[in-house]
C-alpha cells in the first residue's frame, strides 16, 4: 500500500484535527486494518474507526468543522496493550437516539461497545514514510492546554498552535501511523 501523502499534508495544515493514539487491536496487523478500511471506502464510500472519543469532542468538532472535511492523525502508542476484542458493531447513530444498521458488506467495526467511531471517506497508511508530529504544537480544545494522553484518554480534538505548549508529555514527538479524512457527522455512536 503506497502512501500518497495528500491526506497527511492536509491534516498537518488543518487548524483543527483529532489526534488519536493507535495501539494494537485484536491481534490484527496495521496494514491489514488499513487495507480493509480502504476496501470499505472503495465499495461503500465510507468506513468507521472505533475509538474512545469524549462526547464533548463531538459537539466541539461539529461546531469547528461546520460541515467541512476533518482529519484524524493516528499516532503510535508508547504503551498501549492489544485490545484482544473481536466483537463487531452492527448499528450506528448520529445522535445516540436514532439507530441504523451498518451496511452488511462493511468490514468489521470492532472494539468495546457501546462506543463511538470516526466516520471517514478516505484513509492513508503512512508506513513507508518516517514522519512525526510534535504534540507540543497542538492544544487540547477540551482541557485547554498541552496534550496529555493517559489510559482511557487517547483521543484529543486539538487546535494547531503557533507556539510550543508547555506542560505536555515527555514523549511529545510521535510517529504518524496514518490519516483518516472525516466526513460529516465526523463521529458516530456504535453498538
Amino acid at each position: 500500500m503506497k502512501t500518497k501523502l495528500n491526506l497527511l499534508n492536509a491534516a498537518k495544515n488543518a487548524d483543527y484535527v483529532f489526534i488519536s493514539v493507535m495501539g494494537p487491536h485484536a491481534q490484527e496487523k496495521e496494514d491489514e486494518i488499513f487495507r480493509r478500511k480502504t476496501d470499505d471506502i472503495k465499495g461503500y464510500g465510507e468506513s468507521y474507526w472505533v475509538s474512545g472519543i469524549n462526547e464533548k469532542f463531538i459537539t466541539r468538532c461539529r461546531e469547528k468543522l461546520n460541515g467541512k472535511s476533518g482529519y484524524v492523525i493516528l499516532v503510535e502508542s508508547k504503551s498501549a496493550v492489544d485490545t484482544k476484542n473481536s466483537q463487531s458493531a452492527t448499528q450506528y447513530s448520529e445522535d445516540n437516539v436514532n439507530w441504523k444498521d451498518i451496511e452488511a458488506g462493511i468490514s468489521p467495526v470492532s472494539g468495546k461497545f457501546p462506543n463511538k467511531a470516526y466516520c471517514f471517506d478516505d484513509i492513508e497508511y503512512c508506513e513507508d514514510i518516517a514522519d512525526n508530529i510534535d504534540l507540543d504544537y497542538y492544544e487540547d480544545t477540551i482541557k485547554l492546554g498541552a496534550i496529555k494522553f493517559w489510559l482511557g484518554y487517547s483521543n484529543v480534538f486539538a487546535k494547531k498552535s503557533a507556539i510550543r505548549m508547555s506542560g505536555g508529555m515527555k514523549s511529545h514527538e510521535r510517529k504518524i501511523v496514518g490519516i483518516l479524512r472525516l466526513k460529516y457527522p465526523y463521529v458516530l455512536w456504535v453498538k
